[in-house]
């Protein structure tokens, strides 16, 4: 059996045969670059996320202030929607009730 210092090695080497040495660091670099702006967007819809969840429960006072300072306006949530979303009927039901509904059934779903 190859050992994972075994299976690295190779997986250089293969690296190096398909791309070349100059192309390697060119690769890393986009790589990294990769990385990052997936980190960034995963930090962005946590926090999108965490704005969503905060609207729906009415929890203002939770929001960090490090959260506050987001690129993106938090926009107004129909709660018609999000309730049709979850699959909650919201023929004939208040905003208000469709709030509590929400909340109920995301605090099922924890």
């Amino acid at each position: 059996m190859l050992g994972p210092t075994e299976m690295l090695i190779i997986a250089v080497v293969a690296i190096v045969l398909l791309f070349g040495a100059a192309k390697v660091p060119q690769l890393a670099k986009s790589f990294g670059s990769a990385m990052g702006e997936f980190k960034k967007a995963k930090r962005e819809s946590e926090l999108n996320l965490k704005k969503f969840e905060d609207s729906i429960t009415g929890d203002e006072e939770a929001t960090p202030k490090t959260a506050a300072k987001a690129e993106t306006k938090p926009e107004a949530v129909d709660i018609k929607e999000v309730a049709a979303y979850m699959g909650i009927d919201t023929e004939g039901k208040t905003e208000e009730e469709l709030k509590a509904e929400v909340q109920a059934k995301m605090k099922a779903s924890k």
